[in-house]
């Protein structure tokens, strides 16, 4: 009988069954060794991270003490190796392809810069030729560019035409608009959603850090550019490319600012209940204490499950959420609450993670969180954090003052001031038209693009306390929060009067000529 098969069938003796049983062994074998190993790498990861968080939360809270100056010192260099053991494994994690460890920059981890395409805007000439030739030795297509308009321009071109520039390097000085407005502006667009955005300025501190971070950008890299430097953090961020997978911001050469001390904000939020949910034990505790120094009364959860149970039979006014926890993680967690809440309910919930990368801030927003804050946990953004969410028992808000930048960017612009400042106050009142009509008609999208605009302008120009008031109203406004959208606003006007009032004075010492429009200060 002929077969029906198209081809001919052949005996396979014992022998080679047995030869075909051994190798189907060994790659079911390579393939679950693979799986353990990398499964073993994240539990490494996650472990090193929860003990490092736990170690430089003690010395935030010791910090906090009062302390001899060779004391603070030493404070602060074990929080500096600390932070910098916590990059140094990062990067040695992220450089880890097919478990296989390679040294970055002078070792194949800058193969994989071949064929990324790069984008460098610096209008010095030197270093901007530098830079390019220095990547482009090493295989990445880069451009180089000194005027943003023409910047854009490439950057939307290649984006339409399906081709995207990776990566994007601002210097902070580029004329007519500053780095971090400009890189925060394409970070926020869902056109360049491809595009990781890096910064380059001079000295930073840790608290800018944070705010760039949440602004979307993916490093921070000092002035003088080092080329070590550069190229270590270029290279991690093309394996994350190849990895598809967001890459943890990077603050290259970070130097602390002045201490911050809880002593003026002390007992700001007394009377209010928080929950910090957590599965380590140490992160708790560290919480626990750091929430008490601001007045906050603390309950703790050890998992997703029991602050379920806790949330059911005690109301809080906040809860901080760790993201990654074993069996009912963060991200279920908070679905469930949101899902339980009526009305006009709605307890303000923080993503707690060490996992800082844009992938999952932007996954705490999508499952119905409000806000995001990294580990390990400081003093200053938790008091930023409890600021922007909870009501302080005094009347007045007890976020800290940032200092303002006014006189740096007058000398940054130096005759042009006059004429930025002219614009600022002339666009400005307008901007307030439309929030007071998009808050009355309750239309959030609206609140938060003219929020967002108010927020570049005022950076900008120098105005930090306002752009953070105005970061604010613009996070509670994507978030559809708007029950106090109108008291947040009235403080914005409140703080643009001051700076109008300081405007101008600036500039009737240095150009008494210039006619401005009308002050905001003399209307409230």
């Amino acid at each position: 009988m002929s077969s029906y098969l198209p081809f001919t069938t052949k005996k396979i003796s014992p022998a080679q069954r047995q030869r075909i049983a051994r190798r189907r062994e060994h790659q079911n074998s390579t393939l679950s060794n693979t799986q353990l190993d990398e499964r073993l790498l994240d539990d490494l990861q996650r472990v090193v991270n929860s003990q490092m968080n736990g170690i430089i939360g003690a010395l935030e809270m010791i910090r906090q003490n009062d302390l001899a100056p060779d004391q603070r010192e030493m404070i602060h260099l074990a929080q500096s190796s600390a932070d910098n053991l916590l990059l140094n494994i990062e990067q040695l994690l992220e450089s880890n392809t097919d478990l296989g460890i390679h040294q970055l920059a002078t070792g194949s981890a800058l193969g994989s810069l071949n064929g990324i395409r790069m984008l460098f805007i610096d209008a010095n000439e030197e270093s901007r030729t530098h830079v390019v030739r220095e990547l482009q030795q090493r295989g990445a297509r880069i451009e180089g560019f000194d005027i943003p308009k023409v910047a854009l321009a490439a950057l939307e071109s290649a984006a339409i035409a399906g081709d995207p520039y990776r990566i994007a390097l601002f210097d902070q000085n580029i004329p007519g608009i500053d780095g971090e407005t400009l890189g925060t502006a394409i970070g926020s667009s869902p056109l360049y959603r491809d595009t990781l955005v890096v910064l380059i300025s001079n000295e930073h501190t840790r608290h800018d850090a944070d705010r760039l971070a949440h602004a979307g950008f993916s490093a921070w890299l000092p002035k003088p550019l080092q080329q070590t430097m550069l190229l270590d953090t270029v290279a991690m961020l093309c394996t994350c490319i190849a990895k598809k997978d967001a890459p943890r911001f990077v603050c290259a050469g970070v130097h602390l600012n002045a201490e911050y001390v809880v002593s003026d904000n002390a007992h700001a939020f007394t009377h209010t209940r928080v929950l910090a949910v957590d599965d380590n034990p140490v992160n708790l505790q560290i919480a626990e204490r750091m929430l008490a120094r601001f007045g906050c009364q603390v309950d703790t959860a050890g998992d997703g499950q029991q602050a379920l149970r806790m949330v059911h039979v005690r109301q809080y006014d906040l809860i901080l959420m760790d993201c990654q926890m074993p069996n009912m993680d963060g991200y279920q967690t908070t679905a469930l609450l949101r899902a339980a809440e009526t009305g006009d309910e709605h307890v303000p919930i923080i993503g707690w993670s060490s996992g800082v990368n844009r992938s999952e801030r932007d996954t705490c927003l999508a499952i119905g969180m409000d806000d995001f804050i990294f580990k390990p946990i400081r003093m200053r953004p938790l008091s930023d954090m409890l600021s922007r969410w909870l009501k302080p028992a005094s009347t007045e808000r007890s976020m800290v003052r940032n200092d303002d930048d006014l006189e740096a960017t007058q000398a940054m612009f130096g005759t042009d001031f006059a004429e930025l400042v002219d614009l600022f106050l002339t666009d400005s009142p307008k901007r307030f038209v439309f929030l007071h009509e998009a808050i009355l008609a309750n239309d959030a999208l609206t609140v938060a693009k003219f929020s967002h605009v108010l927020c570049g302008s005022t950076s900008s120009i120098g105005a930090t306390t306002l752009a953070a008031l105005c970061r604010e109203l613009e996070i509670r406004a994507k978030n559809n929060i708007l029950g106090d959208a109108s008291l947040r606003l009235t403080e914005i006007e409140l703080e643009y009067a001051r700076i109008d009032k300081k405007l101008r004075e600036m500039l009737a010492r240095t150009a008494p000529h210039i006619e401005l429009p009308p002050g905001a200060h003399n209307k409230l």
